[in-house]
């Protein structure tokens, strides 16, 4: 049985995103120059143009997990991918005369600019998944035989389908389960695809992030907490990945970690660093990058092993 138990997230601390996040940015210009009947260049202006707008106001445009619910699972400023579907937002909700001609141009090709908006993250992300080997940071295979070699077990929570993780990581040689088809401890590696970070309870539970409000109140995140009950939590995206966690802990709730980290990108806003505190609803660490991430957990192991012990043999 392994020694620690990390649960993970995958994109943005395990990959280098940046690829990926560029073909659905051109999947997006081109759907805008077809739609407008314009040359690509000006629709990629017309991205940059928008985009620029958004990040003014990152606090009212992020994830929208149900389109008929207007609250954000994710921020803009704090989520890489989610600035295609801010830039949505902002056409669909913007009162000017170029957003009202830009939509109905878009809605003579879709039933909605959102839906126009996932066309292109879905498609493109599954091409993208075709076309490559896989897009693993550097480092990232040496991290992890590591945790193999310290008897370290990990459980990957993500919103990738489970085959993107299973076969990039099978690249290497890594052999990873589908989590929700065997059970904590009966091998090291693990994947809870479409994980449903983003999908919100009712009670409207939220924590402040240096005046951010975050909702934690994540039914189907919680759930593979309670089953997992990791010793440490690692995440790119505060809401997303890290805020439930915290909650969670904050209240000595069932699942809760022992430590939470987050993984540090060029993109993340000042408002999610200055999270980073002592407090039981704080991020305890602070990683530039994964390769970081094995110093971290040596010293987890050698705090408290017992304590460690008991919560990787609960399944």
């Amino acid at each position: 049985m392994s020694s620690l138990h990390l649960l993970s997230d995958f994109d943005g601390v395990w990959t280098e995103p940046a690829r990926e996040y560029a073909a659905v940015q051109a999947k997006v210009v081109a759907e805008l120059a077809e739609s407008l009947s314009e040359a690509p260049e000006r629709s990629a202006r017309r991205y940059e143009e928008y985009a620029a707008a958004v990040m003014e106001h990152p606090e009212q445009y992020g994830w929208q997990a149900d389109p008929n619910d207007l609250r954000l699972s994710s921020y803009v400023d704090e989520d890489y991918f989610c600035l295609p579907a801010a830039i949505g937002q902002y056409i669909d909700h913007g009162d000017s005369l170029e957003s009202q001609m830009v939509k109905k141009a878009l809605l003579n090709r879709f039933e909605s600019v959102i839906q126009m908006l996932d066309h292109c993250f879905h498609s493109t992300c599954a091409n993208f998944r075709s076309e490559v080997d896989h897009d693993l940071t550097h480092g990232s295979e040496q991290v992890l035989q590591w945790m193999l070699d310290h008897e370290i077990s990990v459980t990957w929570a993500t919103n990738a389908p489970a085959e993107k993780i299973i076969t990039w990581f099978g690249h290497h040689g890594f052999e990873v389960a589908n989590a929700r088809e065997t059970k904590l401890g009966e091998t090291p590696l693990r994947v809870f695809g479409r994980a449903g970070k983003q999908w919100l309870g009712d009670s409207g539970e939220e924590l402040d992030f240096d005046g951010r409000k975050v909702l934690v109140d994540r039914p189907e995140y919680r759930k593979i907490l309670q089953a997992e009950q990791p010793d440490l939590v690692v995440g790119d995206v505060l809401s997303l990945d890290l805020a439930l966690p915290l909650a969670m802990r904050s209240k000595q709730a069932l699942g809760a970690p022992r430590e939470v980290a987050l993984v540090w990108r060029r993109e993340t806003p000042g408002w999610v660093v200055n999270s980073i505190g002592e407090a039981d609803h704080q991020v305890d660490h602070l990683i530039s990058h994964l390769t970081s991430l094995p110093r971290l957990l040596l010293g987890l192991m050698h705090q408290a092993p017992a304590q460690t012990a008991v919560v990787g043999t609960t399944s």
